[in-house]
């Protein structure tokens, strides 16, 4: 997955499995990751993921929220890994 922090948003995919609520990849310039707020969920941390969806053609479909399983995210600014 590439950043999804930054100035320059890159394009992040994530798997059904990794975030609610659709189907299929979901592919999205993140541009915001709600720290603050995780949602425990089937016993882990997930976040809410604000930015614009990206179709596979890269056409940009428009601006969406999604809940995104914690582990798939990179970490809040200033932490080290």
């Amino acid at each position: 997955m590439d950043s999804n922090r930054g100035t320059a948003r890159r394009v992040s995919q994530f798997a059904e499995s990794d975030y609610c609520y659709g189907t299929g990849t979901l592919t999205i310039k993140v541009e915001r990751v709600d720290w603050s707020r995780p949602v425990l969920y089937d016993g882990e941390n997930w976040y809410e993921v604000e930015g614009v969806e990206v179709a596979v053609d890269g056409r940009e479909l428009g601006r969406r929220q999604a809940l995104v399983r914690g582990r798939r995210l990179n970490g809040p600014p200033g932490r080290r890994a």
